[in-house]
This record gives C-alpha cells, structure tokens and sequence, in this order.
C-alpha cells in the first residue's frame, strides 16, 4: 500500500497538471476564434461599401464594444478598430477600416 503523503502529493500534482492543460486548451481556443471573427469580418468588407451601419454590424458580431469605436486620426481618413478580443484582455484580433463615407481600405491587425 502507497503511502498516503505520497499518494495525496500524486493528486495534487495531476490535478495542477489536469489544470494547466485546459487553461492552454482554453487560450488555443479563445484566440483561434477571435482571430476567426476579425478576419471573417474582414473579408465581408469591399471597397466602397457604405460604413455607415458598419459599428453596429461588428458589435452584432461580437466586437468588443469598449474598443470597436470611430476615431479621428490627423491627416487621414477616419478609421474604425473592429476588435475581437483573445484569450487575455491585450490580445486583440482587429479588422482595422478606414474611410468616410465608404470603406477605403479593411485590413486584419494583430496587438498583443
């Protein structure tokens, strides 16, 4: 018969380890399914294309709202970040479209 400290040690090593090992499934997952919805929505954008439900059709498709917004940069046309969020909050998959008042250019970009 094992003894018991051992066999207790043997569990909450497997345990750890049984832990570890859905956490990395859950990041593989997490990031393959964001990366998939930005370049999806990326891919059902042409140039042209009016932009002016294009906010509301990403957040439909789940962009992050907090980070999905029109901004303004100087000396370009605006731009909107359609961002889809991975398996941690600084991992974002984004569909990144300039132009006003059709879409001049979509593009994926990856931040980490």
């Amino acid at each position: 018969m094992a003894n018991p400290i051992i066999r207790t040690l043997v569990q909450i090593v497997s345990a750890a380890l049984a832990l570890l090992v859905l956490f990395a499934m859950y990041c593989s997952i997490a990031e393959s399914s964001a990366e998939h919805k930005a370049r999806a929505f990326c891919d059902g954008l042409r140039v042209g294309m009016p932009v002016e439900s294009l906010e509301s059709r990403a957040l439909a498709d789940g962009a992050r709202q907090r980070q999905t917004k029109w901004v303004r940069l100087p000396y370009q046309a605006p731009a909107l970040p359609v961002t889809f969020t991975g398996a941690f909050p600084m991992s974002r998959h984004i569909c990144w479209v300039r132009g006003s008042p059709t879409i001049e250019k979509a593009e994926y970009v990856y931040l980490d």
